[in-house]
């Protein structure tokens, strides 16, 4: 007969705020409840910070102006673009503060940076604001009393623990601690993708001709774009809500780039970093009280602030979004909170403008603030 024991889960300390997942949303999230005076624990089952943005080898921080030039999103979103490009090369306009004379994207606010220096550097901006942060760490489950969670069971090299918080805020970029609490959620669909970064001996000598350190650091995707293109025909689109579809998404793309890497010359190239995260880009989103909807011009009652789109044709390039403060919760479920691209964004163009660093920076800034709200207040809403 097969018998399974229990674990024991020994209880650890109480935190005001949870906030589970370090990529950019949780940073900020984090970071933003720990000004406000609240104890916050930042879990991460990865040993580094950034998510998509290092992790992920996504090393283009979209911008924070629209395409006149105006800056739309500022706060942490701003503080991050610039500790991204502190420590190394950087493309951002002149404009902007940057050092790149080709000032490409339009003259957008916008870089491309090193995802291993700015991963680096997100460790000391997290832990100076007196953020705990534990990686290697899975939330594996909220612990629910009805719809209030008290906190968080997480697995790692201690063994199985709880953590109890005030609050929880969800920045997986799935939306996996809102789905296991019982909270309604959607679920996307991806087209295969998978990033590496190589070098080229020309790239170098370019770099080195123009003073472009970014020139020698090149994308090469085995999948498709973000609209699709370059989607293996008769290859399904992947959901990324289970271990079984998110191994053979990475299986796929891993070995589409080991046939490409066999079509070159060997001795004129290396690949300089491949991703430690599969590069899905819409795996789940909650139901919120409100949804996100990047329609342009869009005025909502409790606007957290806006945002614009990375997207670079005529259609996007000068849209401005509100962002509504009721599409980082589900009221039902009234001390968690989401934030980044799993906030509530029903269709496509939402989505496409949620996911990005940008919106969940500003996301998580605002998700950290309402946090420390509700522990004072009781609501997540302003007076």
């Amino acid at each position: 007969m097969s018998v399974i024991y229990e674990i024991s889960t020994t209880i650890r300390d109480k935190y005001d705020v949870i906030v589970v997942g370090g990529g950019i949303a949780g940073i900020a999230a984090s970071v933003s409840a720990a000004r406000d005076g609240a104890k916050v624990l930042l879990l991460e089952k990865q040993v580094n910070l950034g998510g998509l943005a290092t992790s992920g080898l996504i090393s283009w921080y979209e911008p924070l102006c629209d395409s006149k030039g105006n800056q739309v999103v500022l706060g942490i979103a701003e503080e991050l673009i610039k500790l991204s490009v502190r420590d190394c090369f950087d493309s951002l306009p002149k404009r902007w503060g940057g050092t790149d004379k080709s000032a490409p994207r339009r003259e957008r606010y916008s870089t491309r940076y090193s995802p291993t220096v700015f991963a680096l550097a997100l460790d000391e901006y997290v832990t100076s604001s007196g953020v705990k942060i534990l990686f290697d760490t899975y939330a594996t489950y909220p612990v629910m009393e009805q719809n209030i969670c008290k906190g968080v069971i997480t697995e790692n090299a201690d063994g199985r623990s709880f953590y109890s918080a005030s609050v929880v805020i969800d920045a997986t970029g799935d939306a996996s601690v809102m789905h296991r609490a019982g909270v309604p959620c959607r679920e996307g669909e991806n087209f295969l993708s998978y990033i590496v970064h190589d070098i080229k001996f020309d790239d170098a000598r370019k770099s080195l001709d123009e003073n472009k350190t970014w020139a020698v650091r090149n994308w090469v995707n085995s999948g498709s774009d973000l609209n699709g293109k370059g989607h293996p025909e008769g290859m399904k689109k992947f959901k990324g809500v289970s271990a079984e579809e998110i191994t053979e998404f990475m299986l796929a793309g891993k070995r589409r780039m080991l046939a490409r890497i066999r079509e070159r010359d060997r001795y004129s190239y290396d690949i300089m970093s491949i991703p430690s995260m599969p590069q899905l880009r819409t795996i789940r989103n909650i139901v919120g009280d409100s949804d996100f909807k990047a329609v342009n011009g869009n005025n909502v009652f409790d606007s957290i602030g806006h945002t614009g789109d990375f997207r670079m044709s005529e259609k996007y390039v000068e849209n401005i979004y509100d962002v509504p403060l009721s599409a980082l919760y589900n009221s039902s479920f009234p001390n968690l909170l989401a934030s980044g691209r799993i906030i509530s964004a029903p269709d496509f163009d939402d989505w496409e403008v949620a996911r990005v660093i940008p919106t969940c920076a500003l996301t998580g800034e605002a998700a950290g603030k309402a946090a420390v709200r509700y522990i004072k207040k009781g609501s997540f809403l302003l007076d």
